[in-house]
């Protein structure tokens, strides 16, 4: 299943060099807890993301409440089997690019 959140204000910025999306952070965060909601075993579950500084914001967002749920880039990924898989992709912005646009990003460092 696909979310499409393009009308969902969830710009990515910026801490330092690294890209992230704290809007993208909360939805997986309440994805992740309604599929453990109703039923799901966290370590069925897993978050792909190719950012690392989204890795880390997940990682601090959901330790406390949902730990088994594995965090990882797509090469981490490969070889595990997990019933759900949640992609979080974190690059959106007002232009449409995909790459890096400094003028649409916002730093939060």
């Amino acid at each position: 299943m696909f979310v499409d959140t393009d009308q969902v204000p969830a710009l990515d910025s910026r801490v330092g060099d690294l890209v992230q999306n704290e809007t993208e952070g909360d939805l997986v965060h309440q994805l992740a807890t309604a599929l453990t909601s109703s039923g799901i075993q966290e370590e069925d579950i897993a978050v792909i993301t190719p950012y690392r500084q989204q890795i880390k914001l997940l990682s601090n967002r959901m330790a406390h409440s949902m730990p088994g749920i594995e965090i990882l880039t797509a090469d981490k990924s490969q070889g595990r089997d997990k019933d759900c898989i949640i992609i979080s992709l974190v690059r959106s912005n007002d232009t449409g690019n995909v790459g890096p646009s400094p003028s649409n990003l916002v730093s939060t460092s």
